[in-house]
């Protein structure tokens, strides 16, 4: 049996009352998630909502080179909502979703989000609260990204390590690693490349030396010279 406390505690639903709590609750079904398993995919219609209850999920933009390997943009913990966007907009899910461990969600249809939000004004202000807190989670984290880029693109690698720092969402913790390892990727990719071009700069000095000899050497002047030497050093031995 669900207990209203739990949907009381989802931000979302907050400012429902016990009553709307319970009418809530009626219509939630429960999905249960091994480690791994896909929630949604990208693309795919958005036609539920869901509510982490126990476990925690991960949305990710999808590579099919790393397939469940790739990055959390977001790690959702329990009592937060994740899936509402597609039954907002009625656009195809952004990004991807999967349990990083296993997991228990509540799930809400669209159908009956749309008859919530009509029935209670206040849920909908709930939802815009929502939105905007993630527009601004996601600006202030692009903002940080494009120092990072930037200070990269400087040849500033020391300083672009700022980006391991502790962060007190986990997910934002994980990017900033992750950007972190590739800046010292892409400075041991730079040293390379900076030892290889000196290499091949001085196999090309090499070679010049080489030609120039073989030019001065293979001259008729040179030539000359080495026949009247041959014969100066004839001409002592006879002496």
């Amino acid at each position: 049996m669900l207990d209203s406390t739990v949907l009381k505690n989802v931000p979302l639903f907050a400012h429902l009352s016990d009553t709307e709590l319970a009418q809530l609750r009626a219509v939630l079904t429960e999905r249960h998630l091994n480690t791994g398993d896909i929630l949604f995919k990208m693309g795919e219609a958005g036609e539920e909502l869901y509510i982490v209850r126990q476990g925690r999920v991960a949305i990710y933009v999808p590579n099919p080179e790393t397939p469940g390997k790739e990055q959390p943009i977001r790690i959702f913990e329990p009592g937060e909502a994740l899936g509402e966007m597609a039954l907002i907009d009625r656009q195809p899910r952004s990004l991807s979703a999967r349990a990083l461990e296993p997991a228990v969600l509540l799930a809400l249809t669209g159908e009956e989000f749309h008859r919530l939000l009509a029935a209670h004004p206040q849920l909908a202000l709930s939802v815009m609260s929502g939105l905007s807190d993630r527009i601004r989670y996601t600006t202030e984290f692009l903002s940080e990204v494009r120092g990072w880029v930037q200070r990269v693109a400087a040849g500033k690698y020391d300083r672009a390590g700022s980006a391991n720092q502790d962060y007190a969402d986990p997910s934002i913790a994980a990017l900033a690693a992750e950007f972190t390892q590739m800046a010292v990727q892409v400075q041991q990719r730079e040293e390379a490349l900076r030892q290889e071009v000196l290499q091949l700069r001085i196999e090309i000095d090499d070679s010049k030396r080489k030609r120039h000899v073989e030019e001065i050497t293979g001259s008729d002047y040179f030539q000359s010279l080495q026949q009247r030497a041959r014969r100066l050093r004839d001409e002592k031995g006879e002496e």
